[in-house]
């Protein structure tokens, strides 16, 4: 059997500003997919939860918001998971940047655009939310109404099914009219939950990271401390 040959790597272009600008978006729509699976998967419990009922009740909305707020908490926890990962990676980068300034040549496989920085939490968020800009947008319009919002049930339910409940107890039994009397564009002040809170986890979790690298670096002095005073 012929030995297989090894497998030539792909060379990284040169990071330049244009390049690592789309680095970093490729790296935030990324991280921004398994928040949105989340929120996904929590909106169809919720609209399960719905569609057992008639007519809009106390329960059902009580219980579905108990399911977005599961969403966001699952967002939370990942983006607080994002922003300790990034940190580690800024104080990689800052190393290397140390090592070039000294003319030491750096060894590993380092993205600068995997480095924490506080806006990159709320582009993530952003990007949870396209389908949220997308189709609440036309959501506004009569003419795009009825399907943006049954796109809307499919794929972002948490930023419409508040809209619908809204229509659903203040509107009760009315299901005739050819344009509801509240726009499906008001789901677009929803895309405000996924932008905050994954901004303010990344943020944290970053900070938390931080605070354990400071926390090992006295430790790690401390000991130094005390072998050299073996030592004498």
């Amino acid at each position: 059997m012929l030995n297989e040959l090894p497998k030539k790597e792909k060379v990284r272009k040169p990071d330049t500003k244009w390049r690592h600008f789309w680095r970093v978006q490729k790296v935030c729509l990324l991280r921004s997919v398994t928040p949105c699976m989340m929120y996904l998967f929590m909106s169809l419990i919720a609209l399960a939860l719905q569609a057992l009922a008639a007519d809009v009740e106390v329960h059902e909305v009580v219980l579905g918001s108990v399911c977005i707020a599961c969403g966001a908490a699952f967002n939370a926890h990942l983006a607080f998971n994002y922003g300790k990962m990034h940190f580690d990676s800024y104080l990689t980068g800052c190393l290397h940047r140390q090592n070039v300034r000294m003319g030491i040549v750096s060894g590993g496989d380092h993205r600068p655009e995997q480095e924490y920085r506080p806006w990159k939490g709320f582009l993530i968020g952003f990007y949870v939310g396209i389908p949220v800009l997308i189709f609440g947008t036309l959501a506004i319009f009569p003419a795009t109404w009825d399907w943006a919002e049954v796109v809307l049930d499919m794929f972002a339910a948490w930023a419409i099914l508040p809209i619908q409940w809204y229509r659903g107890i203040v509107w009760a039994g009315t299901d005739d009219w050819a344009y509801p009397p509240v726009s499906g564009g008001w789901s677009l002040l929803l895309i405000l939950l996924p932008v905050i809170v994954t901004g303010v986890f990344y943020i944290v979790g970053a900070y938390a990271e931080k605070r354990k690298k400071e926390a090992e670096s006295r430790r790690t002095e401390e000991v130094n401390s005390v072998m050299k005073g073996k030592k004498k």
